[in-house]
């Protein structure tokens, strides 16, 4: 057994079948190499093109699925962010259209399949105007001070929205929590949105997002403390001697 592994014939032998196995190995990772494959992209953000810039789109499916055929070299490294997916509302009107989703693929890459191939978009007419920004006043401020005045700025913002939405909006208030306040305050709020009936209105984009506000509180004279503390202690006397 030995000689057999001596021999220089089971040399040979040994040396062609390596040669063999490396050749496949290496013709194997070319044929891969250069044979086309397919990738499916899932949840690929869909995009609206060529809208009209007095209308919005309200709803439309967020991302699509793209399938793809390459090289797997074409492949390498690429992100969902190279990925283009889009419709095209050239010349569409208001209401609710059936649109055919369109894509880009990166190059070296062909585009083969887009799941779904149509989507629903609704378009509506964009509205805006300016609102004058009501101010409610909530709790109350440290014992013995009270609100003198107060500054709003600005006074109004810019409120725009989709129609059915912005249809909706009857008045934009600020509210303003008193509680423990004293001397001058400085504070930013952000204005709401409500409708005739007091219910919020969401949806809607509300500029500037938020409105400066000085108030100014003064410390309640003594006297008109005073007062105020007899005038309790009365009608704490009154209700015990109802009891």
């Amino acid at each position: 057994m030995d000689s057999i592994f001596r021999s220089t014939n089971f040399a040979r032998v040994l040396a062609i079948i390596l040669a063999v196995i490396l050749w496949l190995f290496v013709t194997g990772d070319k044929i891969t190499r250069t044979t086309p494959s397919r990738k499916v992209w899932q949840d690929v953000p869909l995009r609206v093109e060529n809208l009209d810039q007095d209308y919005v789109f309200t709803d439309i499916p967020a991302s699509v699925d793209i399938t793809l055929e390459g090289l797997p070299d074409d492949f390498e490294d690429l992100t969902i962010h190279e990925l283009d997916a889009y419709v095209d509302l050239t010349g569409k009107e208001p209401g609710t259209h059936l649109v055919r989703v369109q894509g880009r693929p990166p190059r070296g890459l062909n585009l083969v399949m887009i799941e779904p191939e149509q989507v629903r978009v609704s378009i509506e007419v964009y509205y805006s105007d300016d609102f004058n920004v009501e101010v409610e006043f909530l709790g109350e401020p440290a014992e013995g001070w009270e609100l003198a005045d107060w500054v709003i700025d600005p006074e109004s913002v810019f409120v725009g929205a989709p129609e059915s939405i912005f249809e909706q909006v009857d008045t934009i208030i600020l509210y303003v929590d008193l509680t423990g306040m004293r001397s001058v305050e400085r504070i930013n709020l952000t204005p709401l949105a409500f409708d005739e009936e007091g219910n919020p209105v969401t949806g809607l984009v509300i500029d500037p997002v938020e409105v400066a506000l000085r108030l100014v509180l003064e410390r309640i004279p003594e006297q008109v403390v005073e007062e105020e503390v007899e005038e309790e202690k009365e009608a704490e006397a009154e209700t015990e001697s109802e009891n």
